[in-house]
């Protein structure tokens, strides 16, 4: 068969790309009379999967008044900077917690602008650089469901999306994780958007992080469809188990995030939540009331991965998830995957041979955990940022300097010397030259700082009560201390907040002194971030627990199978390149010549490394600065996922890995172009391509 599959469909086979058991051989025959079905290896029945818990939710929406992707706002309502605020806040409809949501959430992950794009260039009503005609909104069903692991103290959310368009007879599937720690509309944006255009289902998971909120003196928590519910319930996505009678005594208005306190390290787990969804999604799609073919007592599933092109897809946290999930796909689901800015933990024994240069930088130790070099950024950024320049919105702390200094970790004899060494000492440890100017504005919202805080104790398996390095999340008024959650904060936690502080009011405290961790001392709580950064380098119990935990959740290219598309923006200041996708294409690349599995075209990570484009699309449309720096990483994102499909469902080539140089905007007023972002090369010049050579990575420094 030429290394060819082939799948029953429609009365006959029709080829695809790879090799599948697909559960019958030829000679078998699937006997199909007029009096009954003989149930074979080929006639599966469908049954729904053990993890669901208790009932799965469904609603259908018409396109018009309401719809699958855009909750009924279309473009013209995603581009309103006035959020569509339901008329009860503290009360709002299923419909209107949903909208606002959706809203939320894909403002979140892109340029939300007519001048950097949206409804242009990208956006719910373009598809293949083509303005649609349906505005953004699409018709169909949708399934929601609680999910368990069995021995798992807590659940995670799963959806499935099938459009009015969906053609069973050229079946296809995305499957998208939720960016960050986002809800289970957190991939809405970037899978959802081109899986919906393209006609797909679309299968998403919350990765089990989700919104889930808990606040301790109501005893308030949140459902997997977003409702305020006593924490106590089951429906509950999260709520601490543990006696919190003292805690509260001494640290009350106090709230907990599930993906920072459930005690689970989920992060672990997100791989097999996404194959949870691709199941679920198959099940979905074989019910009597849509593909699903009744007999006698059974339902005979007709929507199968033999016949579907599974596409894994997402960014950042939900593009690490894709990665794992590819790598546990021992069923061999997933197809082909396309991934942004992903987050991931490398296999350290697989990297620490590798070096990269570019220009006159080099790195000798690349591939550092997420929590290596977070915690890092939270101690020594606020001192480096008093460098910043004013556009960049920095917010430095002279008094951060000093007292880095007197612990010997950074070097000179005035604050002028310590601030260049703390951007040195960054640089050095593998965050690029490019990355320095988007760190500023990063460390003024607190990215390193929530990162540090939420991975320490995620990592550690810590509960909220063990008050590790005295940090913890509270709503706060206005003198910056811990205050009562009202009802319409908590009612609105589902749409308002990203799973992770500091979110929709929610902010980190320094237990120390009650008060906003940013704002609780001159020197920005340095005991504290000190506190963190040893949980990595010291040698204690608490800090063994943490790095057992980052062991848990490493990743290995040499496990990939399905052919990948990875995408990252060198400006990229939360997940840098030299840490995440420079050396997981080095470890695919590697592989691939060593166990001879073809040329360069033939491997299975293809890494597109884009300039002038960094982590938040969206802060593209908030810092004016930003608007003559960067353009919209997304862009690509939906490129990468034309070429993927065309790959898959046509056989065309993927492109060669590159770095490729979209051009910026002039000034602040003008708008964003295709011209603006040159096409992705199948076929790549000497000056733009990577150069591997052992285990050193050359990489160019520009390709104008």
């Amino acid at each position: 068969m030429n290394g060819k599959r082939w799948t029953l469909s429609g009365g006959g086979f029709r080829q695809s790309n790879s090799i599948r058991n697909i559960g019958c051989t030829f000679i078998q025959i699937c006997v199909i009379t007029l009096v009954s079905v003989t149930l074979t290896a080929c006639l599966e029945s469908n049954t729904q999967p053990k993890f669901i818990q208790g009932h799965i939710d469904y609603q259908y929406y018409d396109g018009q008044s309401d719809d699958l992707l855009t909750a009924g706002l279309g473009i013209t309502g995603l581009l309103n900077t006035v959020p569509p605020q339901p008329h009860s806040t503290p009360n709002p409809s299923r419909a209107e917690l949903r909208r606002l949501t959706i809203y939320n959430n894909y403002r979140a992950l892109v340029d939300p602008t007519n001048a950097g794009g949206f409804g242009r260039l990208y956006g719910p009503n373009v598809f293949r650089g083509e303005l649609q005609t349906h505005n953004g909104k699409i018709a169909g069903k949708e399934y929601v469901a609680q999910a368990r692991f069995n021995g798992q103290p807590y659940g995670f959310t799963l959806m499935v999306q099938i459009p009015d368009h969906y053609n069973p007879k050229k079946s296809c599937l995305v499957v998208g994780a939720s960016s960050g720690s986002r809800g289970i509309y957190g991939a809405i944006g970037t899978a959802g958007e081109w899986g919906l255009n393209q006609g797909c289902m679309v299968a998403y998971t919350d990765k089990g992080s989700g919104v889930g909120l808990h606040d301790f003196d109501q005893n308030i928590a949140i459902n997997f469809l977003g409702e305020t519910v006593q924490a106590t319930e089951n429906s509950s996505l999260f709520s601490v188990k543990e006696d919190l009678s003292e805690y509260q005594t001494q640290y009350p208005n106090r709230v907990a995030f599930k993906h920072t306190y459930s005690g689970m390290n989920i992060e672990r787990y997100w791989g097999e939540y996404v194959l949870a969804a691709i199941e679920f999604a198959f099940y979905i799609a074989n019910l009597p009331e849509n593909f699903g073919k009744p007999a006698m007592t059974k339902t005979i599933k007709i929507i199968k991965p033999e016949n579907t092109w599974v596409l894994g897809a997402s960014i950042s946290n939900g593009g690490g998830a894709v990665l794992s999930a590819a790598e546990k796909d021992i069923k061999k689901w997933i197809d082909g995957i396309v991934v942004s800015e992903p987050n991931m933990t490398l296999k350290q024994k697989l990297v620490k041979d590798f070096s990269i240069e570019q220009g006159e930088q080099y790195w000798d130790v690349i591939g550092r955990p997420l929590f290596d070099y977070a915690t890092l950024l939270s101690l020594l950024q606020p001192c480096a940022s008093l460098a910043g320049e004013a556009e960049s919105w920095p917010s430095g702390s002279e008094a951060r300097c000093i007292a880095l200094a007197e612990v010997g970790l950074v070097e000179g004899d005035h604050v002028a010397d310590w601030v260049v060494d703390a951007q040195s000492k960054l640089n050095a440890y593998g965050f690029v030259p490019e990355q320095s100017f988007t760190q500023h504005a990063n460390n003024t919202i607190q990215v390193p700082q929530s990162l540090a805080i939420n991975y320490a104790n995620a990592y550690g398996r810590f509960s909220v009560v063990n008050d590790v390095c005295q940090f913890s999340m509270a709503f706060t008024g206005a003198e910056g201390t811990p205050i009562a959650a009202n009802q319409a904060q908590l009612a609105l936690s589902f749409a308002n907040a990203n799973g992770i502080a500091p979110t929709a009011g929610v902010q980190l405290i320094n237990n120390q002194n009650n008060l906003i961790d940013r704002f609780s001392t001159p020197d920005q709580n340095f005991a504290g971030h000190l506190c963190l950064r040893q949980l990595w380098t010291g040698n204690h119990e608490a800090s063994k627990r943490v790095k057992k935990g980052v062991q848990a959740v490493q990743l290995n290219a040499k496990k990939l199978q399905a052919p990948a598309i990875i995408l990252h923006g060198r400006a990229d200041a939360i997940i840098p390149v030299n840490h995440s996708s420079r050396p997981y294409y080095m470890q695919s690349h590697i592989r691939s010549i060593s166990e001879n599995v073809g040329s360069i075209h033939a491997h299975p990570v293809t890494y597109i490394e884009v300039l002038n484009t960094q982590h938040l699309d969206a802060l593209n449309a908030i810092i004016p600065a930003y608007k003559t720096r960067y353009v919209g990483l997304h862009y690509y994102f939906s490129q990468a996922m034309d070429l993927m499909y065309d790959h898959l469902s046509k056989g065309s080539r993927l492109p060669d890995t590159q770095v490729i140089q979209p051009e910026t905007r002039e000034s602040a007023d003008a708008w964003l172009q295709h011209a603006h972002y040159p096409a992705l090369m199948r076929t790549v010049p000497d000056h733009c391509q990577f150069k591997l050579k052992g285990q050193h990575l050359t990489v160019p420094e520009t390709c104008s």
